[in-house]
């Protein structure tokens, strides 16, 4: 066992290295040069993966060498040389006032080596300041510089002292230092890098000066803050794009590189491997990504053409005018060819994704189950609120039951302001000739429901109604708000934070607590789907299908295309209806009327199949009752049997109609097919009087049961 002096002594020697040291340690080697042999190591850098492996025989620690700060060289002894070479430098002066071996100076030279280390970082090597078990992808902390495991990154910005710990995400933060492309938007740095994923593509888009400025325009001309994922899917789907034409062609090196005329069918092979293509069924798994890149590639040809007008960036070593006419072809080929090679086949995969899924639509008890619930949630919270989460719990039961109410998309209604809200008029317009056609129940509605205007999806002017019950919760939230969150400028903000809720996660999570027998049909879209199709039972006029399709906020055209009653519904129960009397050779019976309107005997048309009507039995029991003989009043009383439900009248058949009916069908009873309609109308034109109280589907069954009894 050694001493405490003689640790004390090592540890010494570990952070400030004398001459001594030095000579002692060179002795050793010398001694000890068998058994010690120099360790290997081995690096692998791909974008900020960046991991080190160190093998050593017999376990035999040897310190690596590190990266001086100032001359960007490797240095063996870090202390020895920068004592030698920089010590007049501010920082190494600083260093040396410290006390020997205290902690302000321990600290301050792994500050220094952290900074040189860093410097390699995006080269071919990198030293990490602790090693990982597993190969791990490592990335720098945004204070020190120092290189730490990717996953535990966030334990060290805990203890770091050389900053204040904030509440930017440790991973992103770290990703944002390794970013070698200096002329970024500030806005697009601020925003969109923060949000997005933590990886080597999105690493690709940040250090890529096309992509990050595709990113730009596409945030400036999408100013809603919503948009910022947005930007940041659609420079990730770029950044995608890049790293597959990269492994197909290395000349390719930047987006700018790639927009040639000559790699056109690369951008396909590309787009092919990230849409997830398979060329044996010729099936896209991802069809969407596939006919949506080529918008954002054409618009990275207009950069890349503005680039080239104000000499912004060196396109090819051309002029302007070349690299103008080579854009241009590249932007006619995604034109012209691109739905040949890629969209076309894609927009069909689309298309019968969505054929074959299945319209769900959420239950009636459902929902009533899940409004029971959310008051009951609320009455609750406003009993017992006493800290955050008691106050979230009644913003999500209030948001929820406008949700409800309104059938708003969960992004419209969740982004809603708060001075929207409290500024809204709460006075009605009072106008004479309104008062005259709205009935006594709309105008209390009128005074009671208050009315708020939102933005809608392209910047559509959306209302959304609140309930009384919902106007009571809020302007309870309202007051106590200050005790909760001071700068929140969302009416349904969350608490201690500036941002508001995610409104299909409050919406799921209730539908799942209530109990639903199909919770996963209670969501935004399909509660909208839900209004449009019971809608459908009113015959509303095209007047009222525009209010409330302004009210829904979309256009009465993606109304009736989107929103109505599901195809297989409607095409199932209505239009088969029209077929089936089509078949028969009635549609002239139902002119000028509705499918609503139309009603058919199922049990006459399944006769087809061999079965017998009621009339047959009617049939059989009057030629048993009525033995008499024939009777010349063709006119015959009608006789009323009772049922259950709905009552039927049954005119029985007389022995005449009978004879008459069977002498001129004989050949089809003989051949055992049915007449047609104007076989049997033409029969009446021959005996009106006799016939008359038959109509042309009562002869044709007739016949039917003379051939199906034998």
């Amino acid at each position: 066992m050694r001493s405490d002096n003689q640790k004390t002594s090592k540890r010494v020697m570990e952070w400030e290295p004398t001459a001594n040291r030095t000579r002692r340690g060179r002795n050793r080697s010398k001694r000890n040069g068998n058994h010690l042999t120099a360790s290997t190591s081995k690096t692998s850098v791909v974008g900020n993966e960046c991991q080190e492996q160190i093998k050593t025989e017999n376990h035999k620690y040897k310190r690596q060498p590190d990266y001086c700060y100032y001359c960007e060289t490797i240095v063996q002894n870090f202390v020895r040389h920068i004592r030698r070479n920089h010590s007049t430098e501010m920082l190494v002066a600083q260093i040396f006032s410290k006390p020997s071996n205290s902690k302000e100076r321990r600290e301050l030279w792994d500050k220094l080596r952290r900074k040189g280390n860093f410097l390699t970082s995006s080269q071919k090597s990198c030293k990490v300041v602790r090693k990982s078990i597993k190969n791990r992808q490592n990335l720098p902390c945004d204070n020190c510089l120092g290189l730490f495991s990717k996953k535990f990154l966030y334990r060290h910005r805990k203890k770091c002292f050389n900053g204040i710990i904030n509440n930017k995400n440790a991973q992103a933060a770290g990703q944002a230092k390794l970013i070698i492309n200096n002329r970024i938007d500030p806005q697009l740095k601020q925003q969109v890098f923060p949000r997005m994923r933590v990886d080597k593509v999105s690493l690709e888009a940040q250090n890529d000066l096309l992509i990050c400025a595709f990113g730009s325009r596409y945030l400036k001309t999408h100013r809603e803050l919503h948009f910022v994922n947005v930007t940041s899917r659609k420079m990730r789907e770029l950044a995608k794009i890049l790293i597959e034409l990269k492994s197909l062609e290395p000349l390719i090196t930047t987006m700018m590189s790639a927009l040639r005329p000559e790699y056109f069918d690369l951008f396909v092979e590309a787009s092919k491997r990230i849409a997830k293509y398979d060329q044996a069924s010729e099936i896209y798994f991802s069809p969407t990504i596939a006919m949506n890149i080529a918008t954002s590639l054409k618009q990275c040809c207009d950069i890349a053409i503005t680039y080239a007008y104000k000499r912004d960036s060196n396109y090819l070593q051309i002029t302007t005018a070349e690299a103008e006419a080579q854009l241009k072809t590249l932007i006619k080929l995604f034109e012209t060819n691109w739905k040949f090679e890629v969209s076309t086949a894609a927009a069909n995969n689309l298309n019968l994704n969505k054929w074959t899924k299945i319209t769900i639509v959420p239950l009636a008890s459902d929902l009533r189950l899940l409004k029971e619930y959310l008051l009951k949630i609320a009455a609750d919270s406003i009993k017992i609120l006493r800290n955050r989460h008691t106050f979230n719990q009644l913003i999500d039961s209030v948001y929820c039951r406008v949700i409800l109410f309104n059938r708003k998309r969960s992004g419209e209604l969740q982004r809603m302001l708060l001075h929207t809200y409290l500024n809204s008029s709460t006075e009605k317009g009072e106008y004479e000739e309104f008062n005259k056609v709205v009935s006594t129940a709309e105008q209390f509605l009128l005074k009671s429901i208050k009315r708020v205007v939102i933005r809608g999806k392209r910047g559509r002017g959306v209302p959304v109604l609140f309930s009384p019950d919902a106007q009571t919760h809020l302007q309870f939230l309202i007051e106590i708000r200050s005790q909760y969150m001071k700068e929140n400028k969302y009416l349904f903000g969350k608490a201690n934070s500036s941002s508001h809720i995610i409104g299909y996660k409050s919406l799921n999570k209730h539908a799942k607590l209530c109990g639903a027998k199909n919770p996963a049909a209670i969501t935004s879209t399909r509660l909208r789907k839900h209004l449009a199709t019971l809608s459908q039972l009113f015959n509303l006029s095209d007047q009222e299908i525009e209010q409330l399709s302004t009210f829904m906020g979309h256009t009465p055209g993606v109304h009736r295309n989107s929103y109505r009653l599901p195809d297989d519904v409607y095409q199932t129960a209505k239009i088969s209806k029209l077929l089936m009397v089509m078949e028969k050779g009635g549609a002239s019976e139902y002119q000028g009327k509705a499918l609503e309107d139309i009603n058919i005997n199922l049990n006459e048309n399944l006769l087809s199949n061999g079965e017998e009507s009621d009339e047959s039995d009617g049939e059989d029991i009057f030629e048993e009752t009525a033995k008499k003989p024939e009777q010349t009043n063709i006119q015959q009383p009608e006789i009323i049997i009772p049922k259950k439900g709905k009552i039927r009248t049954l005119v029985p058949w007389t022995q005449q109609q009978k004879k008459v009916v069977k002498e001129y069908f004989r050949k089809n009873i003989a051949k055992k097919k049915p007449p047609i309609r104007s076989e049997c109308e033409k029969l009446k034109e021959i005996h009106k009087d006799l016939l008359d109280n038959k109509d042309w589907l009562k002869i044709k069954v007739f016949i039917q049961n003379q051939y199906t009894k034998k």
